[in-house]
């Protein structure tokens, strides 16, 4: 299970920092109607959730990455430093590195209470996995959206 997991991180990794790559800073910033959240939050939530679901219990980011990027966090209440989008994906690179070093048996561990309906690690990994690729999801309309509003405004 493990090695499956680990694969679909990698897949979902590279197509998130494939889908960043080069991007303007009005796109990734930018909030559209009816949306609360930006690309920039999108893909600090990635990294936050994914110590939550791979090393739930440690202490991985500085607490700036926590406070705006966790669950419920939205850029319209972000005050003073953000974490910038390479430092983001930096962290990402490194928490992949350490994602793909987790031995078997981590996947196994009971957790301390069930989480999201979760009772081991691996299963708790699974739905990482799951919510990754979700916010992956999420990063590629909202760019699309972005960049077509964008480039139809400049017509």
């Amino acid at each position: 299970m493990s090695e499956l997991v680990k694969h679909q991180i990698n897949v979902t990794r590279r197509n998130i920092l494939k889908e960043v790559e080069g991007i303007s800073s009005e796109v990734l910033s930018t909030i559209p109607a009816g949306f609360n959240n930006n690309i920039h939050w999108q893909v600090g939530h990635v990294l936050v959730t994914g110590e939550l679901f791979f090393f739930p219990g440690q202490k991985n980011l500085p607490a700036e990455f926590i406070e705006n990027f966790r669950n419920g966090s939205k850029p319209a209440d972000w005050s003073g430093e953000v974490p910038s989008l390479e430092a983001i994906i930096e962290k990402l690179q490194e928490q992949q590195e350490r994602i793909n070093a987790l031995p078997e048996e981590a996947f196994a561990q009971q957790l301390e209470k069930p989480f999201i309906g979760n009772n081991t690690s691996g299963e708790l990994a699974a739905f990482g996995a799951f919510h990754e690729s979700l916010h992956f999801g999420q990063i590629h309309i909202l760019k699309r959206l972005i960049e077509t509003t964008l480039a139809t405004e400049a017509k």
